[in-house]
C-alpha cells in the first residue's frame, strides 16, 4: 500500500495517517470521505498539491520562526529560516498560514506566530 492511499484503522478511515471518521464524528456535517476531500481539494495548500511543501514543514516553519525571535515580518531571514526550502516559499507559506488565523490574522507579527505556534 502506498502512502497516500487511503486504509481502514480501527478509528475508520485513514489517509496521510488522519482519521477521517474520527473528524468528521467532531464536526457531525460531513462524511468521512467528504471530510478527506474538502481537506486535499479546498484546504491543503496549493504549494502541498504542487510538491513544493509538505505539511510536516508547517510545524518546521512555526518552530524556526518562533525559535527567531522577529518582532516583525521583514526581520525574518526568510532564505535561512528552513535549510530544505527556499526563502520564497518559507514566506508565501507563512502568508498564506495567516490567512487562517481569523483575527489574529490582522494581530501584530509575534502574536501570530505565538498563535501559530498554540493552534498547530
Amino acid at each position: 500500500m502506498r502512502a497516500s492511499e487511503e486504509k481502514k484503522s480501527k478509528h475508520g478511515m485513514l489517509r496521510d495517517n488522519i482519521s477521517w471518521e474520527a473528524i468528521s464524528e467532531k464536526l457531525s456535517t460531513r462524511t468521512n470521505s467528504l471530510c478527506c476531500l474538502k481537506w486535499y481539494d479546498q484546504l491543503s495548500s496549493p504549494l502541498v498539491k504542487e510538491g513544493k511543501w509538505s505539511d510536516l514543514d508547517d510545524y518546521h516553519l512555526v518552530n524556526a520562526l518562533s525559535g527567531f525571535d522577529a518582532c516583525h515580518i521583514d526581520d525574518v531571514d526568510w532564505d535561512n529560516l528552513l535549510e530544505h526550502r527556499h526563502g520564497d516559499i518559507c514566506r508565501k507559506r507563512w502568508n498564506q498560514m495567516v490567512k487562517h488565523l481569523g483575527p489574529y490574522g490582522t494581530k501584530p507579527f509575534a502574536e501570530q506566530v505565538c498563535r501559530e505556534k498554540i493552534s498547530g
